[in-house]
């Protein structure tokens, strides 16, 4: 039986909070660029959120700006898998004042 994609209703679907628990790394690839990037789940929901939708890419692509021709895949790495692989992980929120200026 093939693998069924996602559902129209978004509550149906595998969430990062689903994939965190699993333990899984996401790895989100630009169809443009080729770029791969590849993400614990655990630091994904507390970035964007534990009810965001597993299939889609939680950032667009810093090099393209856009998100479009992002795909998403996951897994479970192995212990030797785990060695191999680089991850990007967040260090810290960084808040910025926006400036503008406006007529005095």
């Amino acid at each position: 039986m093939p693998a069924a994609g996602p559902s129209a209703n978004p509550f149906r679907n595998p969430t990062l909070a689903d994939a965190a628990r699993d333990g899984m790394l996401l790895s989100v690839t630009c169809l443009l660029c080729h770029r791969t990037v590849n993400y614990w789940a655990e630091d994904l929901v507390r970035v964007v959120g534990p009810r965001h939708q597993r299939h889609l890419p939680p950032f667009a692509c810093s090099r393209c700006r856009t998100a479009e021709h992002m795909a998403v895949r996951w897994c479970i790495p192995t212990s030797a898998e785990r060695q191999a692989i680089t991850v990007r992980r967040p260090v810290e929120q960084i808040i910025k004042w926006r400036w503008r200026d406006e007529p005095a």
